[in-house]
């Protein structure tokens, strides 16, 4: 009898020792989870009235800020910001947007005025998904989506708002000048090629214009009577400039010998200074170089996300994978390079975020897939190891910051970041390869990763992950590909494209069109529900509420159809939030439950 009592303490002694351990390790993993999420992003937005305008996390959503350059005194002009005009030198306002439907990207726009720090809401624009907006001064050009159609605004300083143009084609406003609007998108139906517009604001003309019948032409601005954008008519992508007035297309000055050490793939950014000068970023294998007026502007290895000349002084945003977004000011004649704002991570997490590097390996049909691989400073090789997919899907994994990749290495994980085929960074030829291709060769590409991490001796067990495009391919391949993985988390992802088109607005409508070339009969046989009985790693979902890009409905269909074949997998729905991750709070609630999860499952 006493034994039994004895053996029956120690079993309960036992139990409470391993729920004391499993909430001291959840404690420490939601705290590095939170110190790195909780790092603090800075980025430049521009220069004027000798004030800084930047955007930062600091206090935990994304804010819009000044400080003046002369005293360094700091003031919070607006939270909550989902996207920031550009600033024109000399002028005090700027236009900024704010979701206004927890987290349904459904905005409304404010004026604000950085001297008198007075600000108005454009009342007269009914709340509406803005795609972007531009200023020259003295109006803004903003261009939006409601559930039926697309169209541009002029907005003057006093919040007065009158719409211009609309039509049912993707197009987004770019840059404006007197009596100009200028953008790009897909205007001629090809969705393979990209096109310029011109718009006169007197007479209500849309001119599309393209330098090649078939070429992609992008990201325009104007200076006096010239355009300035990045076009692909000439074969690699290059900077040319347009005159307006005949029409002659020309290359920009600069100093070719220094500028030729390089070989870009393509341009992350590039515009006029106030006087007509150029400078531009320029990107290959996911590290950056900056040029104005044609000379080299030396900077920290990573990348550079946006820069500002401003007299003597540039401003820079730039971070890197194991350093968050800082702004970074720049001594134009010294060269000199010091951290305006910006922080760094503890040494505790920059350790185990150990070493990062650039390489390539084959797909499928032979072709190089450029790739980061992550090493967790702790462990050993092989170990558990995250094949990370990047949404978008024209977007990519460089050597800047991302939250959910520096936390994953630091909770205990190496990870592979393929930038698979449709990837932006790589050159226009590697972007549309997968349009008209989605779920095909992508994914494939996706797939290679993971073998590349096992046959390398990276991987013990592996794991894929990713948000948004990235969650598509996670649901897409652990149904496809279902031997692959030992785990899946699928955030904000897409089960089935044909419910999804049917609850998009028209912007998100276009965008499907574009990826699919219109192959309607695509829609189902690239969707995870097609082949959701053949899932077998443990599947975790995460998913907003109130996702207007990837709405939550299909999502919870694939939900049910997993319970119904008895599939193992759990399901967590974040309220009152969107797609965009605005909240450093929310930020935790996607990533803490995804990595739990992937403890469990991969760390036995």
């Amino acid at each position: 009898m006493n034994g039994a009592i004895f053996s029956k303490k120690k079993i309960i002694y036992y139990d409470v020792m391993l729920f004391e351990e499993d909430v001291m390790d959840y404690s420490d993993k939601l705290r590095i989870i939170e110190n790195i999420v909780k790092a603090p992003l800075f980025s430049v937005v521009g220069f004027t009235m000798n004030k800084i305008i930047y955007v930062t996390t600091l206090e935990g959503v994304r804010s819009l800020w000044l400080m003046d350059i002369s005293n360094k005194e700091k003031i919070k002009l607006a939270e909550d910001v989902s996207s920031v005009s550009n600033v024109v030198q000399g002028s005090p306002y700027l236009l900024y947007t704010r979701d206004v439907a927890k987290g349904k990207e459904l905005h409304k726009a404010f004026i604000v005025n950085i001297e008198s720090l007075e600000q108005y809401e454009v009342s007269s624009l009914a709340p509406r998904r803005i795609t972007n907006g531009c200023f020259d001064g003295e109006k803004f050009a903003i261009s939006s989506s409601t559930e039926s159609i697309l169209d541009l605004w002029i907005i003057k300083p006093d919040a007065s708002a009158e719409k211009v143009y609309e039509a049912n084609k993707l197009f987004f406003a770019v840059d404006l000048e007197g009596d100009k609007i200028v953008g790009e998108g897909l205007l001629r139906g090809d969705p393979r090629s990209q096109e310029l517009f011109i718009f006169n604001i007197n007479t209500g003309e849309f001119q599309v214009f393209t330098p090649k019948e078939g070429s992609t032409n992008r990201n325009p601005k104007i200076h006096d009577d010239s355009i300035l954008f990045a076009t692909t008519a000439f074969g690699k992508e290059k900077l040319v400039v347009m005159n307006l007035g005949n029409g002659e297309l020309i290359e920009p000055e600069m100093s070719f010998d220094e500028y030729r050490k390089y070989e870009f793939n393509e341009y992350v950014d590039f515009d006029w200074d106030s006087n007509g000068k150029i400078w531009f970023i320029a990107v290959r294998n996911g590290r950056t170089k900056v040029f104005y007026d044609g000379k080299l502007i030396k900077l920290p290895e990573g990348f550079t996300h946006y820069f500002v000349p401003a007299g003597d002084k540039y401003y820079a945003t730039w971070s890197s994978l194991t350093s968050p977004h800082k702004i970074l000011e720049i001594d134009s004649k010294s060269g000199e390079v010091e951290t305006l704002l910006g922080e760094e991570l503890p040494n505790e997490l920059r350790n185990l975020l150990g070493r990062s590097r650039f390489f390539t390996y084959k797909s499928f049909d032979g072709l190089e897939i450029p790739a980061f691989v992550i090493e967790n400073g702790s462990i050993g090789k092989p170990g558990p190891t995250i094949i990370y997919v990047h949404g978008g899907p024209w977007y990519s994994v460089n050597d800047s910051w991302n939250r959910m990749i520096a936390s994953l290495v630091a909770s205990g994980y190496h990870l592979v970041a393929p930038n698979f085929r449709g990837s932006t960074g790589y050159g226009d030829e590697f972007r549309k390869l997968d349009i008209g291709d989605p779920g095909g060769g992508d994914l494939m590409d996706v797939v290679y990763a993971a073998r590349w991490a096992k046959e390398n001796n990276l991987a013990s067990k592996i794991a894929i992950m990713g948000y948004s495009y990235g969650g598509y391919m996670t649901f897409l391949a652990t149904v496809k590909e279902p031997d692959m993985w030992d785990a899946g988390v699928a955030g904000a992802g897409i089960t089935d494209w044909e419910e999804l088109y049917e609850l998009s607005d028209a912007l998100f409508k276009q965008f499907i069109n574009t990826l699919f070339t219109g192959k309607r009969e695509l829609l189902a046989e690239r969707s995870a529900k097609s082949y959701v009985e053949n899932l077998k790693a443990p599947l975790c979902i995460i998913h907003s509420q109130n996702d207007s890009r990837t709405p939550l409905k299909p999502v919870l269909k694939y939900v049910s159809r997993l319970l119904d074949l008895g599939k193992k997998f759990e399901l967590h729905v974040i309220p009152d939030m969107g797609h965009v991750i605005v909240r450093v709070e929310d930020a935790v609630k996607i990533l803490f439950p995804g990595i739990i999860f992937l403890d469990r499952e991969l760390k036995k």
